[in-house]
């Protein structure tokens, strides 16, 4: 009996590895309805890498230790029931297998480093704030591209509007900070500086239904959802994507 079990094992591994291309898309279509779950919580990568994600309705919010900025991910599904956790730009950011295993993507790590839970995290808010901080906030940042990168850069904002609502506040602040950031982004290459010299001079706020770059008579305007919180905002990486093919065609046609 013994050896019958020894022989009747390795057959049964050499079936399933051998199995046809029908079996495979059955297996494949069985576990791909069965989407992998991602628990909220505090997460490490590489042993260095600190973040928190939180689900926000069919999206996840994600933030870096070290880094003030929510990122909304969108959640896509791929083969064998593993889910996909993407950036507004389109980039992956994490990977979640069938199983529930993380690897997180970055840019200097585009093959991936695994991540594990650490801990809870309190949900993703954010702070409410007045028109006098998002004053603040706009000449602290005016001041930053004069004195770090030279550049004359006024943040405009319609203050009257902001007085209506707290969260209109909150959401204008969001994409405020998130467009400076990928401004920054941008203009750390010395070709994206010379590019925002000659072409913005203004950055304002405007309401819309979805996130959205203009540029009129020098002036960059950044639309946001106010009613999408997080969501309704370009992420400061959407806005240094978005300012090379913006910047380079207006001035091809100035």
């Amino acid at each position: 009996m013994r050896a019958y079990s020894q022989f009747i094992v390795p057959l049964l591994a050499f079936a399933v590895i051998f199995a046809t291309p029908a079996q495979a898309g059955f297996f494949e279509r069985l576990l791909g309805d069965r989407l992998a779950s991602v628990e909220d919580g505090s997460y490490i990568a590489g042993d260095k890498i600190k973040f928190g994600i939180v689900r926000a309705g069919k999206n996840f919010l994600v933030r870096f230790d070290g880094d003030p900025e929510t990122f909304v991910l969108s959640s896509d599904h791929t083969s064998m029931g593993a889910r996909l956790l993407k950036y507004d730009t389109g980039e992956t950011a994490i990977r979640v297998a069938g199983w529930g295993a993380l690897t997180l993507y970055t840019a200097w790590q585009p093959n991936g480093l695994p991540a594990v839970r650490t801990g809870d995290v309190p949900p993703f808010a954010p702070a409410p704030v007045s028109v006098q901080d998002v004053q603040f906030i706009a000449n602290q940042e005016a001041t930053r591209f004069a004195k770090v990168y030279h550049l004359r850069v006024v943040f405009l904002v319609d203050w009257s509007v902001l007085e209506t609502s707290g969260t209109l506040r909150a959401t204008a602040s969001t994409a405020l900070e998130n467009a400076s950031r990928g401004l920054e982004q941008f203009v750390a290459n010395k070709d994206g500086r010379a590019l925002v010299a000659k072409r913005i001079r203004r950055i304002t706020l405007a309401t819309g239904r979805r996130p959205l770059l203009q540029l009129q008579n020098r002036t960059l305007i950044v639309t946001f959802n106010p009613e999408e919180g997080y969501a309704g905002c370009a992420s400061s990486r959407a806005i240094t994507r978005e300012l090379w093919p913006l910047l380079t065609v207006e001035k091809k046609h100035a």
